[in-house]
């Protein structure tokens, strides 16, 4: 059988032979082998989160879960396990289920009697000096905290992370001023005060000049940021108690800017952020609907010749935006005039249904990001300013808790979008308009609300090329899934229904809210709804230039293949003569 000895001390002056020696001598009395005694030897803080203390017994229960000889620990004393009663219960529990004896050499406790029962004096005890062990973290912790705060009124460094900008005078154990760094920070302040920079572009402003080196954009970025909205810089105090909002007393940190710069620069972030976005006048109807037959792929308008076309892939072809958005507006009137009719239907109930659900998600997931937020503050807090928590344990805690972040506000970015989307189809009408006339709707000439009628009745179009100027074009409504199907020619601008018979008469057979009251158009008739909305933009010196640079070049790709075929021609010629 073999046997586990669990050392662990708190401190430095502690010496692991000493322990390691006395239990390493019980074990050997009570009849182990030498080879078959496992140490379990540990450094750790005298002030211990919870999560340290689970990860210093997980070595233990590894070797327990992997060797089924394992039958007894031995330990030093009670507070050795852990200094948390809580923990300690979980560690008699988790040796009471796998019978495994434990052994305490101060007090002396043996877990199990010889019969294999447990021993009631025994757990009573272990009981008892387990909470003797919190009360003396609880002590230690509470003077611990008075001798740093006492330590901090007189503005003397307490250890943890240090400030950009400020370095420990080795012999009064006070931070000042670091020149160097303190230059970088006073020139940052300097020059997002001008109002000319945000954070990103003075990131760039920073690396390129090579005052900030070893960075990439996004943790300058975050470093700028950080830095103009610290109050510490301003000679207020550095840390504060996030639970309880309740700012330290005393400063560490001399001042190096006011208190009106910091609130300027935070004016001037805020105004940044509410810039407007630049607007676009121009609202392409098709923009997010046409779909490539060949490959699925959202087409995409380009401007300067007023074309829809798919960047996927190579069979991709071009047509005009004016021909496409007129055929998506006239499909659009009847069906959106319809819907207006009919508010209260099920598909707009199912709308309201799903903003009820992203809401819902939405406010879910902001709360986790909080919560996850909250906890990585305090476990940076231990670390860096209490000291409780090893700042190489603190880091991989809140990269842990950043991943969770990332992948929480992604879901969040999501919900958002999604709730976007659906907020978008309910646009408001007037509750007293039981009727939409149809002439009503087509009199609308605003490009936005044309824009969010056709995004609001349709899923998606597919465009697919006949002939060369013959295209058809399939318009896929959100209240069926029979697309409706038009002829197009571009080089007449001229546009057929071609509705098939199926479909035809799904439509006049269907009984339906909004299709009841939709005239089916008749088959193969042409309709005249070509609007020019937009017109190309071409630049005559910029193509003049192109065309006699392809012109140039393509004489000289034809010279250059010709010279290449008369040299084969003549090398063949002299190959037979020398051949005969």
């Amino acid at each position: 059988m073999k046997a586990i000895l669990l050392v662990r001390v708190s401190t430095k002056a502690q010496d692991f032979d000493e322990q390691e020696r006395e239990i390493y001598n019980m074990a050997i009395k009570d009849g182990y082998l030498p080879e078959c005694i496992i140490p379990v030897c540990e450094k750790e803080s005298g002030i211990k989160l919870a999560e340290e203390e689970r990860a210093g017994l997980n070595k233990m229960k590894e070797l327990i879960e992997e060797d089924n000889d394992i039958n007894c620990v031995y330990c030093w004393e009670v507070s050795r396990i852990a200094r948390r009663k809580k923990i300690n219960f979980s560690v008699l529990d988790y040796l009471t289920t796998h019978k495994i004896q434990l052994v305490v050499k101060n007090p002396s406790i043996r877990l199990f009697k010889d019969n294999g029962d447990i021993d009631e004096g025994a757990e009573m005890v272990f009981t008892l000096f387990s909470q003797m062990a919190e009360s003396e973290m609880r002590t230690k912790l509470a003077r611990w905290k008075r001798t740093k705060d006492a330590k901090r009124k007189e503005s003397i460094y307490t250890g943890g992370w240090i400030l950009y900008g400020y370095t420990v005078d080795e012999t009064t154990k006070k931070l000042i001023i670091d020149e160097k760094q303190a230059n970088i920070v006073k020139t940052i302040f300097a020059l997002y005060l001008t109002g000319k920079y945000s954070y990103g572009s003075l990131a760039k402003e920073l690396m390129q000049t090579g005052l900030l080196v070893g960075y990439t954009l996004l943790t300058a970025r975050k470093f700028i940021s950080l830095t103009l909205n610290n109050l510490a810089y301003a000679g207020l105090p550095s840390s504060t108690n996030k639970r309880n909002n309740v700012k330290t007393e005393g400063n560490i940190y001399p001042q190096l800017v006011t208190l009106e710069m910091i609130n300027k620069c935070k004016e001037i972030a805020k105004s940044n952020t509410n810039k407007p976005k630049k607007q676009y006048n121009n609202y392409y109807f098709g923009k997010g609907l046409l779909r490539c037959p060949y490959c699925g792929g959202i087409m995409v308008a380009k401007k300067n010749n007023n074309t829809y076309h798919c960047q996927e892939c190579t069979k991709g072809f071009w047509i005009q935006i004016n021909l496409v958005d007129s055929i998506l507006w006239h499909s659009s009137i009847a069906l959106y005039a319809t819907k207006l009719a009919h508010k209260d239907d099920e598909d707009r109930k199912q709308y309201y249904c799903q903003l009820a659900i992203c809401d819902s998600k939405i406010k879910t997931s902001e709360s986790r990001i909080k919560a996850m937020q909250e906890r990585a503050e305090v476990i940076e807090y231990k670390a860096y300013v209490e000291g409780t928590l090893s700042i190489t344990k603190a880091d991989s805690f809140i990269n842990e808790l950043n991943n969770k972040i990332d992948r929480e506000r992604k879901e969040l970015n999501k919900w958002m979008n999604d709730r976007a989307t659906i907020q978008g189809l309910l646009i408001e009408v007037s509750r007293d308009d039981k009727v939409v006339n149809l002439d009503k709707v087509a009199e609308i000439k605003d490009d936005k609300t044309r824009y969010d009628i056709i995004h609001e009745v349709f899923d998606c179009a597919f465009i697919d090329r006949i002939e060369q100027y013959k295209y058809t074009i399939s318009i896929y409504p959100k209240l069926w899934n029979h697309p409706l199907q038009y002829t197009l020619n571009t080089k007449k601008n001229t546009v057929f229904t071609d509705v098939t018979e199926d479909i035809h008469q799904h439509l006049i057979g269907k009984r339906h809210s909004f299709i009841d009251d939709i005239e089916v158009l008749p088959i193969s008739e042409e309709i005249k709804c070509y609007e020019e909305r937009f017109k190309a933009v071409r630049n005559k010196e910029k193509n003049r230039y192109y065309n006699v640079k392809y012109c140039r070049e393509h004489k000289e790709d034809n010279a250059r293949r010709q010279r290449e075929y008369r040299a084969r021609q003549k090398a063949l010629k002299v190959k037979d003569n020398q051949g005969e």
